[in-house]
């Protein structure tokens, strides 16, 4: 079914198409080097990401700082059913892109805006989550991995499983029991680790 919107949508919908027709990766290029894990991003893929965030198309619906150019939700599904028709992400990084630089991009300082999620928005950086445990699995209230504040960085002492991605990660965004005297549910952190 081909759904139509009216002539503003149908203009964005119009050049994001010639964007893709003068821009799209090749599927040649995309074979020669394919990603191997969900932060591993290819060079041709971080290319790719790259030229999307300098022209606003990565994620729309951001203000163009931060990869995007302000549309509407009718303007993103339109983004998203081409990239479909097209059968190319937008980012090799999901986690990274659609989880942890959205979440700074709520919640985060300026600085934090800048020094991590611009990096991660732009493929120059990858990221991963670090949430199961061995004796919690995903259940984040049973986290046991500790992290103390000692001067002016936090000490870190636990095990996290299933981290998709980790091997191939700049930084991993890990949940933390800061707080052990709090309730189970409550006392938890979330801190970006750098791997390196």
């Amino acid at each position: 079914m081909q759904l139509t919107f009216d002539a503003e949508v149908e203009a964005f919908r119009a050049e994001f198409i010639e964007f893709l027709d003068d821009h799209l990766p090749s599927e040649a290029e995309a074979a020669a080097e394919p990603s191997r894990s969900t932060a591993h991003v290819p060079d041709w893929a971080r290319r790719w990401q790259q030229l999307q965030f300098d022209h606003g198309w990565l994620l729309p619906g951001n203000p163009p700082q931060f990869g995007g150019r302000n549309a509407g939700i009718l303007e993103q599904f339109v983004h998203r059913d081409e990239l479909a028709r097209r059968r190319i992400y937008h980012a090799f990084n999901p986690q990274g892109v659609g989880i942890i630089a959205a979440s700074l991009l709520t919640f985060g300082t300026e600085e934090q805006k800048q020094r991590w999620a611009v990096p991660i928005l732009r493929a120059e950086m990858t990221a991963s989550l670090g949430m199961s445990e061995p004796g919690a699995g995903s259940d984040l209230a049973g986290l046991t991995t500790r992290a103390v504040l000692q001067g002016d960085h936090f000490v870190v002492n636990g095990q996290k499983v299933w981290t998709s991605g980790a091997h191939d990660a700049d930084v991993i965004l890990a949940f933390v029991r800061t707080d052990p005297d709090a309730p189970k549910h409550k006392g938890i952190s979330a801190l970006l680790i750098p791997t390196d």
